[in-house]
């Protein structure tokens, strides 16, 4: 039996390791002149390669992922990683990394697992189009008897013309996801600060989802892991034709109840300490965008706890 696997990613070497394992001849074409390009890159350069805590809860389609986790456990999943040379751990999150903390590391061991059972390669090769022949696929020169598609999505895609070789029935709707997300009236003086922070999105007034951890502020709007994970829900409302008002609350003093920034906020504001109500628990930055906006101690208090900025389609 001979493969052809499109693609050179992590599900693209997964599969062509798997297969090659079983026995089966695999040739793998990747456009870059590199395989393992995108895995290089995950994670800022740490490979955010898997989590614990997968769940079906987690996709639009629950059914086929439902499919896909009862055949492979994350368990089994690890395993075959450790089998390439790949050790993980877990953060408190359930985010898993290679032991490394290298993803030019990640690719380099799946690259030579690849190479050891005999894969072949075809570096800066574009697939667009297949013949097929007597039930064989015919690809430059040679016939295959299976072709397998694993260059991510279309929106991944530098060649989306390669998606032309698949059923159109096969696509669902395409949607940013897991990504920064625009907001409005966003203050340009906090691109490029950073806080830990709890952050909830609510839609038309009501919650959608809440997450904590860092959020980074840019020019355009709000990035940082907590918020890819709230773009996600934004993401599957619209495939779904939902288009409610987003509002993102940040909780930039979750350590803190309102009553007990308060204390602290008009104690120091008695003193006559007014350039420092926030020192100590907020960004300078932070605590001089927040004064721009209120009147008073009591409003800044509450928006250090409720700092919110509406959803820019």
């Amino acid at each position: 039996m001979k493969f052809l696997v499109i693609g050179g990613g992590m599900s693209a070497l997964t599969y062509g390791i798997v297969a090659l394992k079983n026995g089966i001849e695999v040739t793998l074409a990747e456009r870059n002149g590199r395989v393992g390009k995108k895995i290089a890159m995950t994670g800022n350069g740490k490979c955010n390669i898997c989590n614990a805590n997968v769940s079906t809860n987690c996709f639009n389609d629950s059914k086929i992922v439902q499919t896909v986790l009862e055949k492979i456990s994350v368990d089994e999943y690890l395993a075959f990683l450790k089998s390439c040379g790949i050790f993980t751990y877990s953060d408190e999150a359930g985010r898993l990394y290679p032991l490394c903390e290298s993803a030019s590391n990640v690719v380099d061991c799946l690259r030579h697992q690849f190479a050891k059972y005999g894969g072949k390669l075809l570096l800066e090769t574009n697939v667009e189009q297949l013949e097929n022949v007597n039930g064989k696929h015919l690809f430059d020169g040679q016939a295959y008897d299976k072709v397998v598609l694993a260059c991510g999505s279309r929106s991944q895609s530098a060649q989306p013309d390669i998606f032309a070789i698949v059923p159109q029935k096969w696509f669902t709707p395409l949607i940013p996801s897991l990504t920064p997300v625009r907001v409005k009236s966003m203050d340009g003086a906090l691109n490029g600060i950073r806080a830990k922070a709890t952050v909830t999105l609510y839609a038309d007034g009501k919650v959608a989802g809440r997450e904590s951890g860092e959020v980074l502020f840019k020019d355009y709007g709000l990035s940082g892991i907590c918020i890819f994970d709230l773009s996600a829900i934004i993401a599957r409302n619209a495939v779904c034709g939902k288009t409610p008002k987003y509002v993102f609350s940040i909780d930039l003093a979750p350590q803190l109840t309102e009553s007990e920034l308060q204390k602290i906020v008009l104690s120091r504001a008695q003193a006559g300490e007014t350039d420092k109500l926030f020192y100590g628990i907020l960004r300078n930055k932070l605590a001089e965008s927040i004064a721009k906006r209120a009147q008073n101690t009591a409003e800044q208090c509450h928006l250090a706890k409720n700092f919110t900025f509406d959803f820019d389609k």
